[in-house]
């Protein structure tokens, strides 16, 4: 666990085909572009049904938890938890490496999403028909960000933090639950529709796919070659 410092942070070797990056490109353009077909829908589109359906079966429970999510990994919660568990990392593995790692990945899937709200610029659902219980009005409806902020997190998790192939299986299945949850609340809310958080795991996915190919090539390698010349590839734990 303490050997040469590339041992610290071996992100993955998977991405090394500079294809990956072309293929998060490509997802992430299908999607932008399947959120300017969702946009031109309208307050008619479909999707409505489902966040309208929900609202009328909503129960104590479920809107405290829903609620619960909106703050907790709303802008200023998911700051925060973000960098409490960057701290934690730093202080178990006593390595800035992973820290650094873990907040880059959630940070540049988290913000990803800022691009697809002002390139669609799509309206939140009518708060008249969804009666929503976090109302929102701006033109920032897709992607969602806190699904994208779940997402991210669970990539994080996987790469970072996961040291075998079973702890990993076992976060990204964890981390399923969780994202769906996420999702779930946002259209319990009645503050996005259905497109609004699939868009957002495939818009933050294509932006964490990008930079995991651009760390395996760019900068794994130069800081192995610091470690150990010749040493490209990380190490397993």
């Amino acid at each position: 666990m303490h050997g040469s410092p590339h041992r610290a942070y071996p992100l993955t070797p998977r991405f090394r085909s500079w294809w990956w990056l072309v293929l998060a490109a490509a997802v992430a353009v299908l999607t932008l572009i399947a959120g300017l077909i969702a946009k031109s829908y309208g307050r008619t589109t479909p999707e409505i049904g489902v966040d309208v359906a929900l609202s009328h079966g909503r129960n104590g429970a479920l809107t405290g938890l829903s609620q619960d999510i909106n703050v907790g990994i709303g802008p200023v919660g998911a700051v925060i938890l973000l960098v409490a568990i960057c701290l934690l990392l730093l202080i178990l593995r006593r390595r800035l490496w992973p820290a650094v790692a873990f907040g880059l990945i959630v940070s540049v899937g988290w913000l990803s999403t800022e691009i697809g709200k002002i390139m669609v610029g799509r309206l939140r659902p009518p708060v008249d028909l969804v009666h929503s219980l976090a109302p929102e009005t701006g033109s920032d409806s897709f992607p969602s960000g806190h699904t994208a902020f779940a997402v991210a997190l669970v990539w994080a998790f996987v790469v970072v933090v996961g040291r075998t192939q079973t702890q990993k299986a076992a976060m990204l299945a964890a981390g399923v639950i969780f994202v769906a949850l996420v999702a779930f609340s946002r259209l319990y809310l009645g503050v996005h529709y259905l497109s609004d958080v699939i868009g957002s795991v495939f818009i933050s996915s294509a932006a964490i796919l990008a930079l995991l190919t651009l760390w395996t090539n760019l900068l794994m390698p130069r800081k192995t070659a610091a470690a150990e010349p010749g040493a490209l590839t990380a190490a397993p734990d």
